[in-house]
C-alpha cells in the first residue's frame, strides 16, 4: 500500500483479534515512532506497552467508576453517560494490547512530537494489519501519580496518546470525510 492509500483508508478501530501485538510488531511501531519530526530535536517521547487483557480489564472498569462518579466535573462527557453505565462498554475496545505515548514536560513542543509519533504508528500499524484507536476517556486515570508509579512513568513525563491497538478482526471502509474548510488560497 502506498502513503496515499494507507492515508485514505486508515480509521479508527475497536474490534481486535483476542492476541496481543507481538514483540516483534511493538518493536517495528516504536522504533517508526521515534521517526516523527521533533521540535529542536528533543525527542521527548516514552511509552509504555501493557499486554495484560486482566490489567486492561481493571482500568478500563476504574476509568468508568471515576467517571461516572465524576461526570459533574466533565459536562462535555454528558453525552457517554448511557456508555459509561453499560456493564458491556469497555474503554479500551477489549484490546488486549495498549500503547501509551507520554511526553517529557521539559519540552515545550511534547504534545506535537508525541502526537507526531502516535500518528507514525497509527499509519505504520495500519499498513500491517493492525488498528488503533485513541482513547479519550483514558486520559482521566492514565497521568495519575497511581498509574505512573505501577508502570514506572517519571513524574516529568504526562499523558499525551491512550491507544487501544491490535490485529484487525476485519478491514473498514474508507473514511467519508467532509470537504477541508480552507480559510484563504
Amino acid at each position: 500500500m502506498n502513503i496515499f492509500e494507507c492515508i485514505s483508508t486508515k480509521r479508527s478501530i475497536r474490534s481486535y483479534e483476542d492476541r496481543c501485538i507481538s514483540t516483534e510488531d511493538m518493536d517495528q511501531l516504536l522504533n517508526l515512532a521515534v521517526k516523527a519530526s521533533t521540535g529542536s530535536g528533543m525527542e521527548p517521547w516514552g511509552f509504555v506497552v501493557i499486554n495484560d487483557k486482566v490489567e486492561i480489564d481493571l482500568w478500563s472498569e476504574k476509568i468508568k467508576q471515576y467517571l461516572q462518579e465524576n461526570l459533574e466535573q466533565y459536562p462535555y462527557l454528558e453525552q457517554y453517560r448511557s456508555w459509561l453505565t453499560n456493564p458491556n462498554f469497555h474503554v479500551f475496545n477489549r484490546a488486549n494490547t495498549l500503547l501509551i505515548i507520554y511526553g517529557n514536560k521539559e519540552s515545550h513542543w511534547r504534545t506535537y512530537d508525541c502526537t507526531l509519533a502516535a500518528a507514525n504508528v497509527m499509519l505504520a500499524a495500519h499498513e500491517m494489519g493492525i488498528g488503533t484507536c485513541w482513547i479519550g476517556f483514558a486520559e482521566y486515570m492514565l497521568n495519575t501519580e497511581e498509574f505512573k508509579e505501577k508502570y514506572q512513568v517519571p513524574e516529568n513525563y504526562e499523558l499525551v496518546c491512550p491507544m487501544s491497538i491490535g490485529y484487525m478482526k476485519k478491514q473498514l471502509s474508507e473514511p467519508k470525510r467532509k470537504e477541508p474548510v480552507v480559510f484563504y488560497r
